[in-house]
């Protein structure tokens, strides 16, 4: 139990860590490319604004035609004519003008992969007095800049990666330390429980065999035996008590004993049906849904001590009305369904009636020790199976029981 909380709570913190790392990651990543993009665009728009004037020369030069390679610049330009035709321009890459597209609009900025090569590309038109000229699309290369925030990358998420592993290994052994008070304490409690238990049956079975002497005698008045009476039913729950403790104790160590056999479920559901209905009262229906032939290996004392849990309680909570049972399969598990229309659970309550001594609210005072539908849980959990309630207060409530065909 310890071990699967320490790796749930590791696993948590881990995934959390490793969420923050990446929204830093992708928030750095932002503004390094943000900020070099803005560099990038901001060196080119500086250019077309030094050399505007040359642009529109070339415009009209007649010895500037076609286009020059020149390797060693680091911004390309090409100039165009209102219709779009090409006038002059200076590469640093051949052939290249034949690969840029012509954008529509005013201006554009965009980027271009050609070959191995990043390029930024930034269109601008020719306008002098409100008048068009033509356009200039400028370029540079920005290879190395993306290789730079590409690196950068890989380099912040490998040291996320490992430091969420160093983390991870810190927050294991750490969440080890912390649970080690916790884990005593409650070591401690349920040694107390299991050896409190066994030690009370010792002084419970002489106190049964002092009632029944007390019993024998014939000069007891009927107020005594009365008395007597009381006496014996409070020792038969605090019996019953001791009984559940043992049991719950016992699953916690996991040590709860199991006879795996194959049963006849549908013929066990049936049979404690039957029990019941011949102490329900007259206001209440039993209807029973129970598919037949179904098997299921378990311990047969173990699950009609689930189903009795399960009865029990739908009859104690149902003054008027009625109790489903039913049992089917589907998708290769086994379902039991037991559903009352008593007075329900609040959903305040609910989360809890699996808690050990738990006590809902007034309206389902009545009697008991709290233990039994934890105890439930517990066969249901030995067994491989899971549990589930749900109720709405005043309408009733559902437990549904689910078993794998394996088991």
């Amino acid at each position: 139990m310890f071990k699967q909380v320490k790796k749930r709570l590791t696993f948590l913190y881990t995934i959390s860590l490793l969420c923050l790392l990446f929204l830093f990651i992708g928030i750095l990543y932002f503004l390094i490319s943000h900020e070099i993009n803005q560099k990038q665009v901001d060196e080119v728009n500086g250019y077309f604004s030094k050399e505007k004037m040359d642009f529109m020369e070339d415009l009209y030069e007649k010895k500037h035609r076609g286009v020059e390679y020149d390797p060693n610049r680091t911004i390309f330009y090409y100039v165009y004519n209102q219709e779009g035709n090409l006038r002059y321009g200076k590469e640093v890459f051949q052939n290249l003008v034949g690969q840029i597209k012509k954008t529509e609009g005013n201006s554009s900025i965009k980027r271009m992969e050609w070959g191995k090569k990043h390029l930024l590309l930034v269109k601008k038109t020719l306008v002098i007095n409100g008048v068009l000229y033509g356009f200039v699309v400028l370029g540079m290369d920005i290879t190395g800049e993306e290789h730079v925030i590409q690196n950068i990358t890989w380099t912040l998420v490998g040291m996320t990666l490992f430091f969420s592993l160093l983390f991870a290994y810190l927050g294991y052994y750490f969440a080890g330390q912390a649970m080690i008070p916790i884990k005593r304490a409650f070591l401690k409690q349920e040694k107390f429980v299991s050896d409190a238990s066994h030690e009370l049956r010792t002084p419970l079975s002489i106190f049964y065999g002092s009632l029944d002497l007390m019993q024998r005698e014939e000069k007891l008045s009927a107020y005594g035996l009365e008395v007597l009476a009381d006496a014996r039913a409070e020792a038969e729950l605090m019996n019953q008590l001791i009984n559940n403790l043992l049991f719950l104790a016992r699953s916690d160590k996991k040590e709860l004993p199991l006879r795996l056999e194959n049963v006849n479920l549908s013929e066990l559901l049936e049979n404690t049906c039957k029990r019941f209905s011949r102490r329900k009262a007259e206001s209440i229906a039993l209807i029973t849904n129970i598919q037949k032939g179904i098997y299921l290996r378990c311990d047969e004392l173990k699950i009609q001590q689930l189903i009795s849990i399960l009865l029990d309680n739908a009859f104690r909570y149902t003054v008027d009305g009625k109790i489903i049972v039913s049992l089917d399969t589907r998708n290769e598990r086994l379902i039991i369904t037991i559903e009352d229309t008593g007075c329900g659970i609040s959903s305040t309550d609910l989360p809890h009636i699996f808690d050990r001594f738990y006590r809902a609210d007034l309206s389902r005072e009545k009697g008991g020790t709290g233990l039994g539908l934890s105890i439930a849980k517990s066969i249901v959990d030995a067994h491989g199976g899971k549990i589930s309630a749900s109720s709405i207060e005043g309408e009733g409530s559902k437990f549904i029981v689910f078993f794998s065909r394996e088991k």
